[in-house]
């Protein structure tokens, strides 16, 4: 298991602060070997549909020198763990938690836009400042 990344208490405390239900902290992933878990799961109520939506969220900082090689790195979890998933609990989505500063560099650039597009990749980003709202799938 690896340790939790610098901003997890952020990105948990905005979606509490959003509605969402922390259900798992971390969410680990069954019959793995070695065993494998991402960093969140949550839910919360669609009350129009009187159904429960149920997400799993991966927290990434971008905070090392080249967000080139953390982009890749984020790609191959975001891939692995999406995978497990749908074996798992089919019904949970897998969301890519990226700060501001990562969504306004490489995510606004080429490599980034590419990777969102060929990896299918959904985003929300957080704000590193308290109180602002996640921008949930940003274009």
């Amino acid at each position: 298991m690896s340790r939790r990344d610098k901003y997890h208490d952020i990105v948990k405390n905005a979606l509490i602060r959003e509605g969402w239900t922390i259900t798992h902290d971390p969410y680990y992933f069954v019959n793995t070997d070695p065993q494998l878990s991402t960093d969140i799961g949550a839910e919360r109520l669609i009350a129009a549909e009187n159904a429960t939506q149920k997400i799993v969220v991966e927290v990434k900082s971008f905070l090392k020198e080249s967000q080139v090689v953390e982009l890749e790195k984020a790609i191959g979890q975001y891939g692995l763990y999406r995978r497990f998933l749908a074996k798992q609990a089919s019904e949970r989505v897998l969301y890519l938690a990226v700060p501001r500063h990562a969504f306004e560099d490489i995510f606004s650039r080429q490599v980034g836009r590419e990777a969102i597009e060929e990896f299918h990749l959904l985003l929300f980003v957080y704000s590193l400042l308290k109180n602002e709202p996640l921008i949930w799938n940003p274009q």
